[in-house]
């Protein structure tokens, strides 16, 4: 079984179906990507915490089609600030984003699809949470909102009657992800339950709303939709301005 070996951005093609993976913390998502890419198992990523602290694309082949998987920090894992944890992803998506711009005659690479897990077993809705998904919307916008899918995970941990009744709470924290065009998922912790979630993406892809404000309008990070949901951390501005090199 092959062991985590990431990907260089400057690899990805046109052809291959890239797909962004963000999480809380406690849902397993290491596990997904270790099962859709066959690879060994990260330590700790059957485990509820968090050990990814960077960003790291993965390549996996299914159908004869490549796809690469980019694994990122959990947005409330601890470890982290929450704003630390947003500019970690956000930094790759603008490289990528800005990088395929210049290097591709025919513009930059979309995303295929935006996985965002969240582990069934946790007890309501924490404020940490709820901000992670006013940010995820930001992040992507409405115009890419299709591509999004809300993956619940840890299904095995509880009962079926449980999953549904817990599921029905969150949609009440959901519904305006939903409303603009998100759809739900359940992961049941299997490599054949993971490609179905991806394998419904199909292989549409879309730039997200914070590549084009950034990378295009050259928004700073405030004036942004997800900047109006996170606070920045000590670093944030002087990061935008040396990434333009201001």
């Amino acid at each position: 079984m092959p062991t985590r070996a990431p990907v260089l951005m400057s690899a990805i093609t046109r052809d291959d179906v890239v797909i962004l993976v963000m999480r809380e913390t406690r849902s397993r998502i290491s596990h997904f990507i270790d099962l859709l890419a066959e690879m060994q198992p990260q330590e700790g990523a059957e485990g509820l915490s968090s050990n990814t602290e960077d960003v790291c694309a993965y390549e996996c082949f299914h159908n004869g089609q490549r796809f690469i998987l980019v694994d990122t920090p959990g947005l409330n894992n601890g470890k982290q600030l929450q704003g630390a944890a947003c500019r970690t992803i956000v930094t790759w998506l603008m490289d990528m984003y800005a990088t395929q711009r210049q290097n591709t005659a025919s513009g930059p690479i979309g995303l295929t699809g935006v996985i965002y897990t969240h582990s069934i077993t946790n007890e309501g809705m924490s404020a940490a949470d709820a901000q992670s998904f006013k940010l995820l919307r930001g992040l992507c916008g409405d115009e890419a909102a299709d591509r999004v899918r809300l993956v619940t995970t840890v299904l095995d941990d509880v009962d079926k009657s449980e999953v549904v009744e817990v599921e029905g709470a969150l949609r009440t924290h959901w519904q305006s992800l939903f409303d603009a065009g998100v759809s739900p998922e359940r992961f049941n912790n299997t490599s054949a339950g993971a490609w179905e979630i991806i394998e419904g993406l199909e292989n549409t892809k879309k730039v997200l709303l914070v590549q084009e404000e950034l990378v295009d309008r050259r928004m700073g990070w405030e004036e942004t939709t997800a900047g109006k949901h996170i606070r920045p951390d000590p670093g944030w501005f002087d990061w935008i301005k040396s990434w333009w090199g201001f």
